[in-house]
């Protein structure tokens, strides 16, 4: 029996770990939907950037990626040239990675109270964009 409980809890943790992994990859190829008004992507190009405002419909972006962020490719700069064409306005919101600040979070709940939708936000994996949304949506600042 407890042979069996600690297969069972090594497969549970493995699939677990699996899951978790695998999250910040699915992030990188695509955006995650927050809500009907609000999607976050990972680790952005200009061609992917392109290509997500032109299939998604996204009328407004927040970068919250630094641009002088290690492993950053392309700058908020290159990033508005592009939106700019397709009349999307962006905002460049920075925040630093696991250092989401309650500064931060009112100021992005003003962003999304004011922007027009759908916003897409950019950081490098999706989670500090989905955090500033997450704990902005938990304190009721958002406007839905």
């Amino acid at each position: 029996w407890t042979c069996w409980m600690t297969k069972f809890s090594l497969q549970s943790l493995l699939l677990s770990l699996l899951f978790f992994c695998a999250a910040p990859a699915m992030a990188q190829d695509s955006s995650i939907v927050l809500n009907e008004k609000v999607s976050a992507a990972g680790q952005m190009t200009a061609e992917k950037f392109a290509l997500l405002l032109k299939q998604q419909g996204f009328k407004s972006v927040i970068v919250n990626r630094p641009d002088q962020e290690q492993g950053n490719s392309v700058t908020v700069g290159q990033l508005r040239s592009i939106a700019e064409k397709a009349q999307v306005s962006v905002i460049y919101q920075p925040v630093t990675g696991g250092k989401v600040s309650q500064t931060d979070v009112a100021e992005f709940a003003k962003y999304y109270n004011e922007l027009p939708k759908p916003i897409l936000m950019v950081c490098r994996s999706g989670a500090r964009s989905s955090a500033l949304f997450n704990q902005a949506k938990a304190q009721g600042l958002l406007n839905e």
